[in-house]
C-alpha cells in the first residue's frame, strides 16, 4: 500500500532560525543539560542513561530523561514521546536491557506512572509493569534490584497502590506490591539510599530516627522478608543524614553523608562499616571532609572508592573539591586530579565504565574551566575528557552586543572567551556564514574583562566599553577604540581610563562620543556616571552635567536634534529628582521640556529612537509618572506617555532588554521576560504591531535572555544573549533570524511602499494580470483577486504565500521557497503543458498542489485511462477518476478523448490546489523494484541533489517517460525511457517533429514524474527544499546550473553514442570519465538500461551488466576500452554514431572495433553502418581511443623509455626512443593542472607548477602515437 508524509510545523511565522548561519552549532555539541543530573546508569553497549531535573540537552527539549551515545550525542532511536511530566532521581539497567525509573514524575507519554516505571529498551513503556497508581505521593530515590525481578524501592513516598508503604517497598515484576515483604511501620522519615547484600539482605539510609518502631538512626539493614536485621548493630548510629550508600564485594559498606559521628565515633562525611555494623578502622578517613556533604560513593572497575558531593575545603587535611578519589583503605589516591574540577554546585552520581573512565552528573555547569553542562567524563586518573559534551560550539559565555557591518561581517562582544572552541576574548567578528574572522585581532589578546558595549564609528574604527582594563594587553581602563582590522587604535588616549563600569554608548554626529555607566571619574576628572569624550578620547569638558547621576546609567541614547536621552537606575540628575530618564541639551544641561513627571518605579535597560521621534523604552518598571505600564511603553517627544502604544497588561514577568524598530515600523523586543504579553505566551523575544499589539506572524522561544538585536545588510536580524535554544533549535548565544521587515500593497494601479522586493511582504488588493519575475518575503492575494505569472517567471519567497485570492502559474512558471518550514494556504492555479502528444499517449505526471483530483487533470480522458504504478507487483494499477494525486507519488495519465491519434498536439493540464511545500516523504517498495514518484512542488527540481539525498534509499539512475517512439494500431511501437544520474543523461530521439528530442541534463520540472529503483526494503525517498532551483522549469532536461549545485561540482569528460536506424528505432548511451567514479560498478554513475524498447537496447557492458549510462576513474587513459552490446528484434541495417562529446573527448579520436567483420573504424566525424540479425550481441563491438592496428608497428615500450623525476619544484620529462608531442598533468581528482603541446623534443621540463605538495599523473604523448601515464609526488 502506498503512503505518503509532508512533515511541516504547525507554524509558517517569521522568526525561524537561519540555518545557513553557523552550521557548526547544529545541536550535535553544546552546553549540554540545562538543570540538574541526578543519575547516570551505563548500559552493556556502552550508552548512557541520564535522568534529572532538566527540560533541555544542548538546546533541544528533551524533558528530564534522555540516552546518549558514547561520544556524548544524543540518542534519537530512544524515543520517548512527550516524556516524563516531572523529575528523574534513579535509574537502573535489568540484565534483558529494560530500564527502571523513580522520580516525582505521575505520567509518562500522557500515561499514568506514579513515581516508578519501567521502559523497554526503545524508551517506549513496559506495559507488563503496571505502576498507574504505584506511589500516589513524595518521591522515588532509590532503587536495587534482585535477582527475582523485584525492585526494592525508597524515598519519601506513604502509600502504593493505595495500601500503606513507609517509605521503602517491594515490587513485583509485574509493578504490584509484593504483601511478603513486611516492613512493619518502617522508616519514620526520608529513605535516600538502598543497597542489597549477595544474601539477599538489604541496606537501607536516610534521614529517618527509627525503623518499624525501633530506634535506628539513619541506617538500618533488613532480611529478605522486610524484617530488621538484629545483627547489623549501630548503637547510635548517624548524628546526620546518610544520602550515599556503597558495598564492597567483602560486605563492607562505606556510607556518605552530612554527619559527623557514627555510633559516637568521629565519621565527618565517610566512614566504611564492618559487616555487623561496626566500624571499619582500617578504613582511614581521618579528619573526612570538612564542609559540605557526602552525596554518591561509587566503586570503580579497579576496587578505587569515587566519591562526590558537595564538600569543599579539605578530605584529612588535604584540599577537595566535590570529587575525589580514595584507595580501598580510605587515603586520598594521589594519582587522581580533576583539576578545578566542579566550579560550584555539587556531584550527585557517578558512573564507572569498564574502561576505567567515570561519567560525573550533578548540578554544577563548569568542570575544570571548561563548559560542562552537568555531565562530564574523566579517565580513570581525574582528567576530563574536554572533547566529551563541552560545548565547543557557539559562544561561551554572554553576547551583550552584536553589530552589523556594511560588508556583511559582524562585531560581537561580550563576556565569552571562545566561539565554536577557538579563541574569542571578549570581541569577535563572524563572517557571513557566521564562522569566526580569522583576520580580525591577529595574535592579539583582547580584552580582559567584560566589553558590555560597542559602536561602529562611520570610519569603521570601533568603540568598545565595559569593565575591561586591558586590551591586547595595553592599559585602557573600560574604553578603548580599535582600528578594523581589530588591533588598538594608539591615537584614543584615554589616559587613566575609568574608574568603574560602562553600560552605555552613543556617538554624536560630530564624532564626540556620549558615555554612561558606575563610574564617578575619567582620567582623574569627576564625572558622575555620564561623560562627553571628543574623537581622539580626551574629555569634552563643555559637556557639563554638573553632579550627574546618583546611580548607573544604562542606556544612551543621542536624537537627531542632538539631545541626549538617559536611562537606568538612578533617581536624581544633578540633584533634581528624575526617576531613571532624563534628557539632556547638547551641552550636557537638562532638558526642561522633556517632562517625565514620577518617572519610572524601577530600572530602564534599553531606549529605541522611533523615526518620528517618539522613544520606546524598556526595562523593569511597572509604571510611568503614575499610569502603570509594565515594562514597555512608549513616550511621545516631549516625554509624556503616547496613549496610543497600547501594550494592555504588558509583560507578567521578568525584563526587557533590546529593542529593534523595524522599517515598517513594527517592534521586536528581546529580554528576560517569559510568561505573558497582554495575555499572548511570550520566551524571551516577541514582535509588535506599530501601536503595541502582539504581532502574531512572528514567533521566536528563547531559552535564556536575550541582549542584542541588530539588523544585518541583507535583511534578516541577528540576535545575541545567554540563550542556547531559538524556537528548538541549538544556537549558543548568537542567531540569526528570517523575517519580513517592511510591506507593499499592491491596490490595482500602484505599490504603496515601492516595487516588491526580498524584505517586504507584498500584498495584492488589485488583479496584477502580469507578474515578472520578482523575490519577496512573502506574499498575500486577497479574496477575488488573481496574479498572473507568466511562462518562465519565477515568484521567489522567503516565506509563506496566503490569503483567499488565486495565483495562476503559467506553464513553466514557478513558485520557488527555499525553507522547509512553511505551510501555504493560497489557492494556485498550476498550468503546465505536454510535449506534444496524441490520445493514446501517456503522460507521466506528479502534483505540485495538495487536493488535485485525477479527472481534474484531465477531464476529457476516458475513466479506465488513470493509473498509478504498483511496484510490489510491477504492474499498473488502475485508479478512480476521482483519487486525490498523494504528494511525490507519480500517476500516468491518457491523452484526451477528443485528440487525434495520429497528429501530435500540446495538452495543458491543470492543478490547482495549496502549493506544496517542506519535506515530502515517499514510501517506496522492496529492493529492487521500480517505483513511481515525482516532483511535488511547483518549481523544478535538481535531479543530482535529489540522487545525493536518496542515495541510500535508491539506485543512483532516474528514468524518464518520453513518448518518443510511433504509435502503431493504437500501441506504442516501442517504450521509451530517457536515463539520468550523476554522470549526466541519456535520452531518446523522436521520429516525430515537435515531439520531445532532448537528452536529460539535471533538472526535473514541476508535474513531472518518474521511475527510481529501490535498493533496501522498505525505505523512504524525501524530497526537501533544497533540491528546489529558481526557474530553469521550462522541461526535464534544460541545462543548467544553481549555485548549490555549484557546490558539488563534479569534473566530467563524457560521449553520447547513438544506435539507430532509417526507420526511426533509436537508442543512446552515455560513457563518461568523471571525478568519484570508479572503473567497478558505482550506482551513483552507472545507471542499467531500463530495458523499455521494444525492439532495440543499446549499452555498455561493464561487470556483466548492461549499462545505459556508465562511469569510468579519471585520469583518462586513452588506451582505455569499452565493451558495447545491443539487443534487436528487427534484422536489418543499422549506425553507430557519436552524438556529441565535452571535456577532453571533445578532442579525442573515437573507434569502433567490430569483431565480426574484423574491423576498426574511425567514428569521430562519421557514423559506423553495419547489418545485423535479430539476437543479442554482447562480443560485437568495443569503444577505443586508439587505432588498434596500429600495434602491429614495433615500437618499443613506452614504460621502459620514459622517464619522470621531479625535485626542487622542477617535473623533468625524458624519452630514450621517441620525440615528446605533449604533456598533460592532473591531480588525483583527475582535474587538468597542465597542459603542452608540439614540444618535439625527447627532453622536458615544468617548473613551479601552482600546486602543493601532492600526487600527481603525468600523461606523455609521444610523436608516434603512444602514450603512457606516470605517477609522481610533486
Amino acid at each position: 500500500m502506498f503512503s505518503l508524509s509532508i512533515f511541516n510545523p504547525a507554524s509558517c511565522q517569521e522568526g525561524r532560525v537561519d540555518a545557513t548561519f553557523n552550521t557548526y552549532d547544529d545541536g550535535v555539541l553544546g552546553d549540554g543539560f540545562d538543570n540538574t543530573v541526578r543519575t547516570v546508569s551505563i548500559q552493556s553497549d556502552g550508552k548512557l542513561i541520564v535522568g534529572g531535573d532538566y527540560l533541555n540537552f544542548n538546546g533541544a527539549v528533551t524533558p528530564y530523561l534522555c540516552r546518549l551515545f558514547q561520544d556524548g550525542s544524543k540518542d534519537s532511536s530512544f524515543n520517548l514521546g512527550t516524556s516524563f511530566n516531572g523529575k528523574v532521581y534513579c535509574s537502573l539497567i535489568q540484565p534483558d536491557g529494560k530500564l527502571i525509573l523513580g522520580g516525582s514524575f505521575t505520567t509518562f507519554n500522557g500515561i499514568n506512572a506514579n513515581r516508578l516505571i519501567r521502559l523497554n529498551s526503545d524508551g517506549s513503556i513496559d506495559t507488563t509493569f503496571n505502576t498507574s497508581i504505584a506511589a500516589s505521593s513524595g518521591i522515588v530515590y532509590g532503587l536495587v534490584l534482585q535477582t527475582n525481578g523485584s525492585v526494592v524501592i525508597v524515598g519519601s513516598f506513604t502509600k502504593y497502590n493505595g495500601i500503606t508503604a513507609n517509605r521503602v517497598a517491594r515490587i513485583l515484576p509485574n509493578g504490584n506490591l509484593d504483601a511478603g515483604f513486611i516492613t512493619g511501620l518502617a522508616a519514620n522519615g526520608l529513605v535516600e539510599e538502598v543497597q542489597l547484600q549477595p544474601d539477599g539482605k538489604i541496606i537501607l539510609a536516610g534521614s529517618f530516627d527509627s525503623f518499624n518502631g525501633i530506634s535506628n538512626s539513619k541506617i538500618i539493614r533488613l532480611n529478605a522478608d522486610g524484617s530488621a536485621d538484629a545483627s547489623f548493630v549501630i548503637g547510635s548510629g548517624f548524628s546526620a543524614s546518610v544520602s550515599a550508600l556503597a558495598l564492597q564485594p567483602d560486605g563492607k559498606i562505606i556510607a556518605g553523608g552530612d554527619f559527623v559521628t557514627y555510633n559516637g565515633i568521629t565519621a565527618n562525611k565517610i566512614v566504611r562499616l564492618n559487616i555487623d555494623g561496626s566500624v571499619d578502622a582500617s578504613f582511614v578517613s581521618g579528619l573526612g571532609f570538612n564542609t559540605g556533604a557526602v552525596e554518591v560513593i561509587k566503586l570503580n572497575s579497579v576496587g578505587a572508592i569515587m566519591v562526590g558531593g558537595s564538600f569543599t575545603g579539605t578530605y584529612n587535611g588535604i584540599d577537595v573539591n566535590r570529587l575525589t578519589c580514595l584507595s580501598s583503605n580510605g587515603v586520598l589516591d594521589p594519582t587522581f586530579d580533576i583539576g578545578a574540577g566542579p566550579f560550584s554546585a555539587s556531584v550527585l552520581d557517578v558512573a564507572n565504565a569498564a574502561d576505567g573512565s567515570s561519567y560525573i552528573g550533578g548540578s554544577f555547569s563548569i568542570f575544570d574551566s571548561q563548559n560542562q553542562g552537568r555531565l562530564a567524563k574523566i579517565d580513570a586518573f581525574g582528567a576530563l575528557d574536554i572533547g566529551y559534551l563541552t560545548a565547543g560550539v557557539g559562544f561561551d559565555n554572554s553576547v551583550y552586543k552584536v553589530i552589523s557591518l556594511s560588508d556583511t561581517k559582524t562585531i560581537v562582544v561580550g563576556n565569552f572567551s571562545k566561539f565554536n572552541g577557538l579563541s574569542a576574548p571578549k570581541i569577535a567578528r563572524l563572517l557571513n556564514d557566521g564562522s569566526l574572522d580569522p583576520t580580525f585581532n591577529v595574535s592579539g589578546s583582547g580584552a580582559d574583562g567584560l566589553i558590555k558595549n560597542a559602536i561602529v564609528q562611520p570610519d569603521n574604527k570601533i568603540i568598545i566599553a565595559g569593565n575591561f582594563l586591558n586590551y591586547n594587553g595595553v592599559l585602557v581602563n573600560r574604553v578603548a577604540r580599535i582600528l578594523s582590522d581589530g588591533s588598538i587604535d594608539v591615537s584614543f588616549n584615554t589616559g587613566l581610563g575609568f574608574n568603574s563600569q560602562i553600560y552605555g554608548v552613543a556617538s554624536q554626529a560630530d564624532g564626540k562620543i556620549i558615555v554612561g555607566g558606575n563610574f564617578t571619574k575619567y582620567n582623574g576628572v569627576s564625572v558622575n556616571r555620564i561623560a562627553r569624550l571628543f574623537s581622539d578620547g580626551t574629555l569634552d569638558a563643555s559637556f557639563t552635567s554638573g553632579l550627574g547621576a546618583d546611580q548607573i546609567v544604562e542606556s544612551v541614547s543621542v536624537q537627531s536634534d542632538g539631545k541626549i536621552v538617559l536611562g537606568g537606575r538612578f533617581l536624581t540628575f544633578n540633584g533634581v529628582i528624575h526617576n531613571r530618564i532624563v534628557r539632556l541639551n547638547i551641552d550636557g544641561s537638562v532638558d526642561a521640556g522633556f517632562v517625565t513627571g514620577l518617572g519610572f518605579d524601577k530600572n530602564v535597560y534599553c531606549i529605541e529612537k522611533q523615526s518620528d521621534g517618539k522613544l520606546v523604552i524598556g526595562g523593569a518598571f511597572l509604571n510611568y509618572n503614575g499610569s502603570a505600564a509594565k515594562r514597555l511603553l512608549r513616550l511621545n517627544s516631549d516625554g509624556s506617555l503616547d496613549a496610543g502604544f497600547a501594550t494592555g497588561t504588558g509583560f507578567s514577568n521578568g525584563d526587557v532588554r533590546a529593542i529593534l524598530i523595524q522599517p515598517d515600523k513594527r517592534i521586536l523586543v528581546g529580554g528576560t521576560f517569559s510568561g505573558t504579553y497582554n495575555g499572548m505566551s511570550v520566551k524571551r523575544m516577541i514582535r509588535l504591531l506599530p501601536a503595541g499589539a502582539f504581532d502574531g506572524t512572528f514567533s521566536a522561544d528563547l531559552n535564556s535572555p536575550l541582549y542584542s538585536m541588530c539588523f544585518t545588510p541583507d535583511n534578516k536580524v541577528m540576535i545575541a544573549g545567554n540563550f542556547n535554544s531559538v524556537s528548538g533549535v541549538t544556537k549558543h548565544r548568537v542567531a540569526r533570524l528570517l523575517l519580513c521587515l517592511d510591506t507593499s500593497v499592491w491596490d490595482g494601479l500602484v505599490w504603496n511602499n515601492g516595487l516588491p522586493s526580498s524584505e517586504k511582504r507584498i500584498i495584492f488588493n488589485g488583479n496584477y494580470p502580469v507578474l515578472n519575475s520578482v523575490n519577496a518575503c512573502s506574499c498575500s492575494i486577497s479574496s477575488g483577486i488573481s496574479v498572473g505569472v507568466p511562462n518562465g517567471n519565477t515568484l521567489s519567497l522567503v516565506f509563506d504565500y496566503s490569503g483567499l485570492g488565486t495565483l495562476i502559474l503559467e506553464n513553466n512558471a514557478s513558485l520557488f521557497q527555499s525553507e522547509d518550514q512553511i505551510t501555504n494556504t493560497g489557492l494556485v492555479v498550476y498550468k503546465r503543458e505536454t510535449t506534444p502528444i496524441v490520445k493514446f499517449d501517456y503522460t507521466y505526471w506528479s502534483s505540485p498542489v495538495s487536493g488535485q483530483r485525477l479527472v481534474d487533470v484531465s477531464p476529457d480522458t476516458l475513466s479506465d485511462k488513470f493509473f498509478s504504478f504498483n511496484a510490489a507487483s510491477d504492474s499498473w494499477s488502475n485508479e478512480s477518476p476521482t483519487t486525490v494525486m498523494e504528494s511525490g507519488k507519480g500517476y500516468i495519465i491518457r491523452g484526451p478523448q477528443s485528440f487525434s491519434t495520429t497528429v501530435p498536439a500540446i495538452y495543458g493540464g491543470v492543478f490547482s490546489g495549496i502549493p506544496n511545500n517542506g519535506m515530502v516523504s515517499v514510501p517506496i517498495s522492496i529492493t529492487d523494484t521500480s517505483n513511481l514518484i515525482g516532483n511535488p512542488y511547483p518549481s523544478a527540481i535538481d535531479a543530482n541533489l535529489f540522487l545525493k539525498l536518496n542515495e541510500k534509499i535508491i539506485d543512483g539512475t532516474l528514468y524518464f517517460w518520453t513518448h518518443n517512439t510511433p504509435i502503431t494500431n493504437n500501441e506504442y511501437a516501442s517504450n521509451d525511457y530517457a536515463s539520468y544520474n550523476l554522470l549526466g543523461g541519456a535520452g531518446t530521439k523522436a521520429t516525430n517533429l515537435g515531439v520531445n528530442n532532448t537528452i536529460p541534463d539535471g533538472k526535473i520540472a514541476a508535474g513531472q514524474a518518474f521511475f527510481v529503483t529501490s535498493v533496501n526494503d522498505g525505505g523512504t525517498v524525501f524530497f526537501n527544499n533544497s533540491m528546489r532551483v529558481v526557474g530553469q522549469n521550462a522541461s526535464f532536461f534544460k541545462s543548467s546550473t544553481t549555485k548549490k549545485l555549484k557546490k558539488n561540482v563534479i569534473d566530467k569528460h563524457r560521449i553520447w553514442l547513438n544506435l539507430y536506424n532509417n526507420e526511426g528505432t533509436f537508442k543512446q548511451v552515455l560513457i563518461g570519465y568523471a571525478s568519484g567514479a570508479t572503473n567497478d560498478f558505482d550506482s551513483s554513475f552507472d545507471g542499467e538500461s531500463f530495458d523499455g524498447n521494444d525492439y532495440l537496447d543499446f549499452y555498455s557492458i561493464n561487470q556483466n551488466k548492461n549499462l545505459v549510462i556508465q562511469g569510468r576513474s579519471l585520469p583518462f587513459n586513452e588506451t582505455d576500452e569499452i565493451k558495447l552490446g545491443f539487443k534487436v528484434k528487427i534484422a536489418g541495417d543499422f549506425r553507430i554514431k557519436i552524438d556529441h562529446v565535452d571535456g577532453l573527448l571533445a578532442n579525442q579520436n573515437v573507434f569502433i572495433e567490430d569483431k565480426l567483420n574484423n574491423s576498426i573504424v574511425d567514428i569521430t566525424n562519421e557514423s559506423y553502418a553495419f547489418h545485423t540479425t535479430v539476437g543479442t550481441f554482447d562480443d560485437r563491438f568495443i569503444l577505443r581511443y586508439v587505432d588498434k592496428s596500429l600495434s602491429v608497428v614495433n615500437f618499443a615500450d613506452p614504460e621502459e623509455s620514459i622517464f619522470v623525476s621531479s625535485k626542487d619544484k622542477k617535473l623533468q620529462i625524458n624519452s630514450t626512443k621517441e620525440s615528446i608531442d605533449e604533456v598533460t598533468i592532473y591531480n588525483l581528482a583527475g582535474r587538468e593542472i597542465y597542459q603542452k603541446n608540439e614540444i618535439n623534443d625527447v627532453d622536458f621540463s615544468v617548473f613551479n607548477l601552482l600546486v602543493g605538495h601532492q600526487v600527481l599523473l603525468v600523461k606523455i604523448l609521444l610523436q608516434n602515437g603512444q602514450s603512457v601515464t606516470k605517477k609522481i609526488i610533486y
